[in-house]
């Protein structure tokens, strides 16, 4: 089984399946198609967060992969600068990208195929095109502006000054190149290698504060998945600095409520819900920083103990106060996410993303490659904020 968006993407780790391949073969061909595929909502400059569960040995395991924004910048730099947030676009919105990583990692631990063969689907659709989709085709009329104003993205995402619309071809030879050095060299061509190199120059020559070193020292996380039961069922998520917390949060706090003698559109489940969204968000406003860094009370907060004192907030009859906390999103986000199954009972569940739509709208020249905007999406210039800008630091996220 696969479930994805994308149904080249979907066909992909179908095809796996068939040949004689396990989930996480699958889901390893499912992402790397999709970073060609779904151009606006992840990409190899993008980021991943993954559970995979093996039926083997009844193991959960979490793996995390989220990059460092570069080390020349910190929250004085852009303070200096009269900025009270961080840019949403360019070199300073970017994180290392960590979806390379994150592949490889799942490969070493979990994969029964070649690397390099579950990459082929990719380099095939980036190398030769794929038909654009009408979601996808809506994004690119929403945000053509913007990518024109980076010449490097423009020349491979609006070739001849154009908006592709729907089902126009859309080719990115220079993408297929860098994920076949991928396929070759792995991680280490991405994050040491000639096409880092060529990314970082890319990066600074348009004003970012990267070095190698930020690129080089790129770590996946790999844990233990943490968990809350809700009615008798047990519930995974990723650890920080994905969100995953607060879902484990928001059903903690929903569960002391009689949701199933309502229907999903009803007023009173609806704002039952909404206000257990106001706690779990407040928390990781107040809270939530990257634990290499921040020291925060993780366990307590998915605790049934702490619930049980927060849910006495929620009223059945009013709506509570805002959280001082929480602050509105500037823009929306763009994520996707894919789950696949196979008949040995393994299974993963995979998101992966750029943040925004196209990110940071800024592609390395030459690379074909679209990054991520992380850092300028998730990080805090409010001093003191467990989630404030710091170098060598992830921002909360996804």
């Amino acid at each position: 089984m696969v479930c994805t968006n994308s149904p080249l993407s979907a066909a992909a780790g179908l095809k796996v399946l068939q040949e004689g391949g396990n989930a996480f073969d699958a889901a390893l061909a499912v992402a790397a198609t999709e970073t060609v595929t779904m151009v606006p909502m992840c990409g190899v400059g993008g980021d991943s967060f993954i559970l995979l569960y093996e039926a083997a040995n009844s193991q959960m395991t979490s793996i995390s992969s989220s990059g460092v924004p570069g080390s020349g910048a910190s929250a004085d730099y852009y303070r200096k600068q009269g900025l009270t947030m961080m840019p949403l676009e360019g070199p300073h919105s970017v994180g290392v990208p960590g979806e390379v990583a994150a592949w490889e990692e799942v490969h070493r631990r979990f994969c029964s195929k070649p690397f390099d063969q579950l990459l082929d689907t990719a380099i095939g659709y980036a190398e030769d095109g794929f038909a654009i989709p009408p979601k996808i085709a809506e994004n690119f009329a929403s945000t053509a502006d913007r990518l024109a104003a980076f010449p490097s993205t423009a020349e491979v995402l609006l070739a001849g000054g154009r908006t592709p619309g729907e089902g126009d071809l859309l080719v990115n030879k220079d993408l297929a190149e860098s994920l076949r050095r991928i396929a070759v060299g792995g991680a280490d061509e991405f994050y040491k290698g000639e096409l880092s190199r060529k990314m970082l120059k890319a990066l600074n020559d348009a004003g970012g504060l990267f070095t190698a070193e930020d690129f080089a020292d790129h770590e996946v996380d790999v844990h233990d998945p943490i968990g809350t039961t809700y009615r008798g069922e047990t519930i995974y998520q990723t650890r920080p600095p994905s969100q995953g917390f607060i879902h484990l949060e928001m059903l903690n706090l929903i569960e002391g409520f009689e949701l199933s003698r309502l229907s999903s559109d009803d007023p009173e489940a609806i704002h039952l819900m909404v206000e257990a969204k106001k706690i779990a968000y407040g928390d990781r406003n107040r809270l939530a920083g990257d634990p290499r860094v921040v020291e925060w009370p993780l366990d307590e907060v998915i605790s049934k103990k702490y619930a049980d004192r927060r849910r006495s907030e929620i009223s059945l009859d009013r709506v509570g106060g805002e959280s001082p906390s929480l602050e509105s999103a500037r823009t929306d986000g763009n994520t996707t996410y894919f789950c696949v199954a196979d008949g040995a009972g393994n299974a993963v569940s995979w998101v992966h993303s750029l943040s925004h739509g196209f990110g940071s709208r800024f592609m390395a020249g030459g690379t074909g490659i679209l990054f991520n905007n992380r850092a300028g999406r998730g990080f805090s210039l409010i001093p003191g904020h467990p989630n404030e800008f710091a170098p060598n630091k992830r921002t909360m996220h996804t």
